[in-house]
């Protein structure tokens, strides 16, 4: 993917992730707002926080609006990317963002890593109950929690740390 920075154009690529946990999510985040980054695609590090965030306060608190064509399609979605989504696979389709899950434009960094805790800390909670997914329907509590993960790790992909992170490498020797 192309990507311009004041008149330049950069070739850079999504990374590959492989988050196992959402102390991993929560790592990788810190780290990028940390030692910076670039973007491979339109959001930024905070924007992605407040995106994934607002996902999973919504799973929980229900969803505002979804497509009136979202019924027809749910059982192709959840055929289709359901279970990809599960095994922690590699979509190549990009869906469509609901309106009331896109991130502000001015979203900070550092603002948004602690609604990425808060929500976070909510969707591990023991007791929670989810609503159902607009894109794949009713989902159990560990379903949710491996959708969350994935669209985490599907995010902070297009974000290529800028600096290597002295902190996790001094940590590892």
């Amino acid at each position: 993917m192309s990507f311009n920075r004041n008149g330049a154009t950069d070739r850079l690529s999504r990374r590959h992730l492989h988050l196992q946990s959402f102390e991993d999510v929560l790592a990788e985040a810190k780290s990028l707002s940390r030692v910076g980054y670039h973007r491979v695609s339109k959001w930024s590090l905070g924007q992605i926080c407040d995106h994934v965030s607002r996902f999973m306060d919504d799973s929980i608190d229900g969803f505002k609006s979804a497509p009136g064509f979202a019924p027809l399609v749910r059982p192709f979605l959840r055929m289709m990317y359901l279970g990809k989504v599960l095994r922690n696979e590699r979509i190549p389709a990009k869906m469509p963002t609901l309106k009331e899950l896109e991130p502000d434009e001015w979203t900070e960094d550092a603002n948004a890593l602690p609604q990425l805790e808060k929500a976070i800390a909510r969707i591990q909670d023991p007791n929670v109950e989810f609503v159902a997914s607009p894109a794949f329907g009713n989902l159990t509590a560990e379903q949710w929690r491996k959708v969350h993960l994935w669209h985490c790790q599907h995010h902070l992909e297009f974000l290529i740390p800028a600096a290597r992170d002295a902190q996790a490498n001094s940590s590892q020797g």
